[in-house]
């Protein structure tokens, strides 16, 4: 499930693949339409057509907590949850991004039944490079020479330090995929880096330069932010760091990371898109369930209203 919906995630704003299931596409719906029908979203922003997808979606998934019927019915006039709210704030970015309903449908469910105690995984975040400081911790495994880890570079970084600064840390773990020549002998000089206080700076750079990270490249990186470069390779080439790589790599396997970049978020797997108003949001739902200690729903709940209790 968690791969499907990260697959889903990532065919937002494409077309789908040829053979995958079609399903009609959702019937438009007017700024007054959506008043009527889910009176407490504010859907003025998007597309008749957007409109359209969010009342299909609304219509079929259950909200996560409080109110326990269908969004749509949750986000009727008379009511006060305000989990139906935030639920309803994500569907409308999905929404927003181009996503399908069904494919909204899978992510959105998948999201909110990986709260659960028992689908999060335990990782080890005191042997890892950190950034920022919170109650809140990600965990990223990534590899240099992967694209998709080097556009989530500036999010990540930017809710830690900024969006969210006191409330999240950054833990970067290596994952470097053999197909990558240079990715493991890169993750080795950024832990020569981290051996000398200078992990960011170089992991900054390298994700910048992930089109020339042969030796000399490498040596000219680590003079940049005032590093030996010669000393550097010396002891990368002796295998100085090998095994700080590997068990960050073998963590990652034992965590079932299969691509990269792949966040834990307190141990549960992001499906998200890797953008800043999703990572804020997802972090902010973080705080939420550590204050409720899980999502609180009253007596009697009915079909998947309960799934993320």
């Amino acid at each position: 499930m968690r791969l499907a919906a990260v697959l889903c995630l990532a065919a937002i704003a494409a077309a789908p693949a040829p053979g995958f299931a079609q399903k009609a596409p959702s019937s438009p719906v007017t700024a007054d339409q959506a008043r009527k029908i889910v009176p407490r979203a504010d859907l003025t922003d998007l597309t008749d057509a957007q409109r359209g997808v969010f009342v299909e979606v609304a219509t079929e998934v259950f909200n996560y907590a409080g109110c326990q019927d269908t969004l749509a019915r949750c986000l009727a006039e008379g009511q006060k949850d305000t989990h139906a709210l935030r639920m309803a704030a994500l569907i409308k970015a999905l929404c927003a991004e181009g996503a399908r309903a069904s494919n909204i449908v899978e992510a959105v469910e998948s999201y909110y039944a990986s709260f659960d105690p028992a689908q999060r995984t335990s990782v080890k975040a005191d042997n890892c490079p950190t950034l920022g400081t919170g109650p809140v911790t990600l965990v990223e495994f990534s590899d240099y020479q992967c694209p998709h880890c080097a556009a989530a570079v500036a999010p990540l970084e930017a809710l830690v330090t900024k969006d969210r600064k006191g409330q999240v840390r950054l833990c970067s773990k290596y994952f470097p995929f053999a197909q990558h020549p240079r990715a493991r002998l890169a993750a080795a000089c950024a832990e020569y880096a981290r051996k000398k206080g200078k992990f960011w700076e170089m992991n900054a750079v390298i994700f910048s330069n992930q089109d020339a990270l042969e030796d000399e490249d490498l040596k000219r990186y680590a003079k940049q932010i005032g590093l030996d470069g010669n000393d550097m390779l010396k002891q990368v080439y002796a295998g100085t760091f090998d095994d700080a790589v590997e068990k960050h790599r073998r963590e990652g396997m034992a965590a079932g990371v299969e691509s990269t970049p792949t966040l834990l978020i307190d141990g549960r797997r992001n499906v998200l898109p890797l953008k800043a108003w999703y990572l804020a949001f997802t972090v902010d739902d973080e705080l939420q369930w550590q204050r409720e200690k899980g999502w609180k729903f009253g007596a009697a709940p009915q079909g998947r209203a309960a799934q993320g209790k």
